[in-house]
């Protein structure tokens, strides 16, 4: 490409994520947040890959512009046909966003499944505990809510414990969980899977 060709796409991409043309020679200083992530679904996107991973892009955000990252995001997933592997501990958005979702503690895959089968009948005790803290915006729900405290020593991330790494929390842990890490296996006909034994 020419210099003319790669300046006419650079403008194009940043019109693409909701950004002017004359915000082109401003200094990174000079941009909000919520511009500066658009700025960077802008490079990330230029080279219009097929695979985007977006590791925690909204974490830092203010709860609308987080939307309006999310709806941009879901905007260009289906113009562009991307794939997109989103990371987040706010799973309210990964809900919002997510076709499956996966999740994941200390490294190791605790639970994969469709978002509705996940957040409907969650089928690892890890992936009940966190669901049951996220907030509910209904007040009367919120109070009727039981909440899944976690016991049980947390193992160090840098020297884990053999066997399931989550076993020291486990309410279902069992002895052999201790020196048996369970497989990954599938649960039913949504190819939802759990790391249970059986």
């Amino acid at each position: 490409m020419n210099r003319r060709e790669i300046d006419a796409r650079m403008r194009a991409m940043m019109a693409r994520v909701g950004l002017r043309e004359q915000m082109i020679n401003r200094y990174p200083h000079e941009f909000s947040g919520g511009q500066c992530q658009r700025i960077d679904i802008a490079r990330a996107l230029i080279v219009e890959p097929k695979l985007v991973i977006c590791d925690e892009p909204v974490s830092a955000l203010d709860v609308s512009i987080q939307a309006q990252i999310v709806n941009l995001l879901k905007s260009l997933q289906k113009e562009m046909k991307l794939a997109l592997i989103f990371i987040a501990h706010d799973l309210a958005v990964v809900r919002y966003i997510s076709d499956r979702v996966m999740v994941m503690y200390l490294g190791r895959v605790m639970e994969l499944a469709d978002k509705h089968a996940l957040y409907d009948a969650p089928r690892h005790p890890y992936t009940r505990a966190l669901l049951s803290a996220v907030l509910v915006p209904d007040p009367a729900i919120e109070r009727g809510k039981v909440v899944q405290i976690l016991s049980g020593d947390i193992p160090s991330p840098i020297d884990p414990s053999s066997g399931c790494v989550f076993h020291t929390r486990c309410p279902m842990a069992q002895a052999r969980c201790a020196h048996e890490v369970p497989a990954l296996r599938a649960l039913g006909p949504d190819s939802s899977a759990a790391r249970l034994f059986a």
